[in-house]
């Protein structure tokens, strides 16, 4: 067989190419990429054809979720096993499913690797929801910490589950156990408490982090090592996508070989047609094994976009984070952005709102805090970033999976296992160096869907010139180390070095996530000088002074910003270069504005209005005069740091008019300095200082601001809100119903039940009906 693409196109041997096709999935089951290229083929071309043997194909694949009858003796066999898997699992697995299930229940450690749409997470909630224990979660990200929370929200109606996305203590009278969702770096907090817990299992999704040449990388695996320390008699399961080696993870924690098992999954669910576009948006068609698809393009007799978009259908385009920043992507892409009109209803109405509320951005053109994100999506259009915020992720990605998407417009965030399948996915740029995560990114064209039918998605590559590095990379086994990175002998930088002999000497803090070298620079006389100096320059006696007393003393001001940086200059050991230090004057000025309350809409707006310079061009406006003179503000942009060779530069370039910034790069901007300086970086150094000099002097002022830097308040009925999961948003919203709360309970008043349901998502769990 060769050249099977021309053959079904031109109605060639259509016969015999299904027959080849069936006979291969009969004997080897769906886990060839050009098995499942063919079937593509034959149900777009040969649909006619292709439909009198559909239900073979999708019996011989193992789809039993599709509940298809059987019409021959062949299929017969594969029916008798999907009795089986029903009989012994209650549940219509596929038999990837009912391995997995099996792996897990026979072994201690099963460690798995599986393509994007296998139903792995359909497997792990059923695991989840049967459990009688306590059951801890990692994953990569905080986007995929919000989908798992949801989805067992929905699952779980037995409200004596506590469902957490952090580790704590609460609600101890009415739980019997706990599902923990977390991050690496939150599962820390297990180890403290954990005389506390009973945990059966621990399950690793996305367990590739764990091959990150980084910190992140050596922490991973340090949480595997404490967690098999800590709870001995606890299940390890370890989820990747695509890697040849899962045994990996056994080999490099030490597990017992005897009650480890591994498996590597090639079956796929759904079938995949690759293409390539050029300039003019032509599009050909191309296989992966040119010995048998046929080794050149074939001309494509319709754009698929197009009739992906007109069909209700959605399409991905994986483009750069700056064609998103520079808004490059609507010129490139406007043949497809305009066939999307707007999209009318109470849902879309409902995720706009919640949008402008959370960012504070509008969508009217030509005024102050227009937000272009918001806009594109009344028409569908939805744009997805690592710097999006968290909850605007959140709201996006619900609107994704309810169908409303027609065209996300994506950077490399979405491989992390996040479930937004779309029809067509188009790679603007390939990745090489990457090649798990476009293998990720290509996972996620194809739905599988529920009906009787075989299911199958287009993958283009934007360019002819693209064709032979894209099927390298289908072509090439990802492999992962099987040493731990916590076992080489490599030397690096001093601040992965001292990380990685904490995690190894068991000196890590858990309780402030610095290593002990650290806490004793920050525990130095020199160190408790200038926090006296930050204290005796931020309160009025015990109170932190307004932000109006702030900003009014502009001396005083400047001499906080400066303490400031001698505090974080000690933490470094060395001095700030001028471009680290404004950056961290702004992580300063943000900070402040959250120690005293202010929303990540309120901060957003600040921001844009000092750059824009809203008030000077609101008062000319008023007067009837021209605004197109005054140009941008300086404005220092988030940066990695510490960065020596950072420099001095503003996030608008110089000359851009002042009506002409972008809000929503403020907002991505404003969003990057909370989460991955603030949160990820600073936080833990100024707490740690100021808690170890509180403990030192007693000084109320420092355990006040503290309390301030990891909660946001000082408030203590605020504090329990927050580690019940609630934001400060719900805060002002939720706590006028709330009776009283600590570790054992909330109790609310019977006012809660006046509040919408989709406010008090966060609480519904502890609302327990009188």
């Amino acid at each position: 067989m060769n050249n099977l693409i021309a053959n079904i196109i031109q109605s060639e041997n259509v016969g015999d190419i299904i027959s080849y096709v069936l006979d291969r999935l009969y004997k080897n089951g769906p886990v060839s990429t050009t098995d499942m290229e063919i079937l593509s083929y034959l149900k777009l071309y040969k649909s006619e054809e292709f439909n009198i043997h559909q239900a073979r194909a999708l019996n011989y694949m193992g789809v039993f979720y599709k509940d298809v009858e059987p019409k021959t003796l062949k299929e017969v066999v594969f029916r008798q096993y999907r009795r089986y898997i029903l009989d012994t699992y209650n549940n219509n697995y596929t038999p990837v499913q009912a391995k997995i299930i099996k792996g897990i229940e026979s072994n201690k450690c099963f460690s798995f690797s599986a393509p994007t749409s296998t139903g792995k997470s359909f497997v792990f909630m059923n695991l989840i929801l049967n459990s009688n224990n306590d059951i801890v979660i990692v994953v990569p990200s905080r986007a995929l910490i919000n989908e798992y929370y949801h989805k067992l929200n929905e699952l779980i109606n037995d409200k004596s589950v506590n469902i957490l996305t952090f580790i704590d203590k609460i609600n101890t009278k009415h739980t019997i156990r706990n599902v923990f969702i977390v991050t690496p770096e939150r599962c820390r907090e297990l180890f403290k408490y954990k005389e506390l817990y009973d945990v059966s299992m621990f399950l690793f999704d996305e367990a590739q982090l764990s091959n990150e040449n980084s910190k992140r990388g050596l922490y991973f695996d340090s949480i595997v090592r404490r967690a098999q320390k800590a709870f001995s008699e606890a299940k390890f399961v370890f989820a990747h996508p695509f890697v040849k080696n899962p045994e990996s993870q056994i080999k490099k924690n030490h597990f017992q070989i005897q009650t480890s098992n591994s498996i590597q999954f090639k079956q796929k669910n759904v079938g995949q047609i690759f293409l390539c576009s050029d300039d003019e948006w032509n599009f050909y068609h191309f296989g992966i094994d040119k010995s048998i698809m046929g080794n050149r393009r074939i001309k494509c007799s319709f754009d698929p976009i197009e009739k992906t978009i007109k069909s209700g259908g959605s399409v991905l385009f994986y483009i750069s984070k700056s064609k998103i920043y520079n808004r490059r992507f609507l010129n490139q892409f406007s043949k497809y952005i305009d066939l999307c009109s707007g999209v009318k209803g109470e849902k879309i109405d409902y995720y706009i709102d919640q949008l402008k509320q959370y960012t504070g951005g509008d969508t009217i053109a030509n005024k102050n805090y227009y937000s272009q994100m918001i806009t594109l999506l009344k028409r569908g259009i939805v744009i997805h970033h690592g710097s999006l915020p968290l909850q605007t992720r959140v709201i996006i990605e619900k609107f994704t999976q309810d169908g409303l998407c027609r065209i996300c417009f994506a950077t490399s965030t979405l491989e992390q296992g996040i479930n937004m399948p779309f029809d067509v996915v188009f790679l603007d740029k390939l990745e090489s160096s990457k090649p798990l995560s476009v293998k990720n990114l290509i996972g996620r064209a194809g739905r599988s869907t529920l009906s009787k039918e075989f299911d199958f998605g287009f993958v283009i590559v934007s360019s002819p010139n693209k064709m032979s590095n894209f099927r390298n990379i289908m072509n090439q086994d990802e492999v992962l180390d099987e040493v731990s990175s916590l076992e080489k002998s490599e030397q690096r930088d001093d601040d992965y070095n001292d990380f990685k002999e904490a995690i190894l000497n068991d000196t890590y803090s858990d309780e402030f996530n610095l290593t002990e070298k650290d806490l004793e620079k920050l525990s130095t006389e020199s160190t408790d000088e200038v926090i006296k100096n930050i204290l005796n320059t931020l309160f009025d006696g015990e109170e932190i002074l307004s932000l109006n007393r702030l900003n009014q003393d502009v001396r005083n001001r400047l001499e906080l910003y400066r303490y400031f940086r001698q505090l974080y200059s000690i933490y470094l050991n060395r001095q700030l270069e001028d471009g680290e230090g404004n950056v961290l004057d702004t992580a300063i000025k943000i900070m402040l504005w959250k120690v005293h309350g202010k929303t990540f809409k309120n901060i957003c707006w600040y921001r844009y209005s000092h750059v824009s310079k809203t008030n000077e061009r609101i008062s000319l406006e008023k007067s009837g005069r021209s605004t197109n003179h005054i140009t941008a503000e300086f404005i220092t942009g988030y940066h990695e740091i510490p960065d020596k060779n950072h420099k001095v530069y503003s996030l608008f370039p110089q000359g851009t008019k002042a009506s002409d910034v972008d809000y929503d790069l403020i907002m991505y901007d404003t969003y990057d300095f909370i989460d991955k300086l603030i949160g990820f970086k600073l936080s833990d150094i100024f707490f740690a200082s100021f808690m170890k000099y509180f403990t030192k002097f007693k000084d109320k002022r420092a355990e006040k601001l503290s309390k301030y830097i990891r909660y946001g308040t000082d408030n203590e009925r605020h504090i329990w809100m927050l580690r019940y999961g609630m934001s400060f948003e719900d805060i002002e919203l939720l706590e006028p119903h709330i009776e009283s709360i600590d570790s054992e309970e909330i109790i609310f008043k019977d006012s809660i039940f006046s509040v919408p349901k989709e406010s008090r998502l966060s609480v519904e769990r502890f609302i327990n009906k009188k």
